[in-house]
């Protein structure tokens, strides 16, 4: 749900999203800035390049943490 809005690049709504879901990701305030930077820096895209969780090597993806890459140009 989070990561659909990093890809959007809409940071107020990743904000907002997270806080009422409860979303549990790790650096979401600084991933927030950095989209209202790299707006204003003139970047129109994000792109995923990437996506696991750490199940993948565990072989458990019930209890797993998620890992993203984005590039944002």
């Amino acid at each position: 749900m989070a990561l659909k809005y990093v890809e959007e690049m809409e940071a107020e709504i990743l904000y907002k999203t997270v806080i009422e879901n409860k979303i549990s990701m790790c650096g979401f305030i600084p991933v927030t800035i950095t989209l209202f930077a790299a707006r204003k820096l003139g970047a129109t895209s994000a792109t995923l390049i990437g996506y696991t969780d750490s199940g993948y090597v565990s072989g458990d993806s019930n209890q797993a943490v998620g890992y993203a890459g984005l590039t944002i140009s």
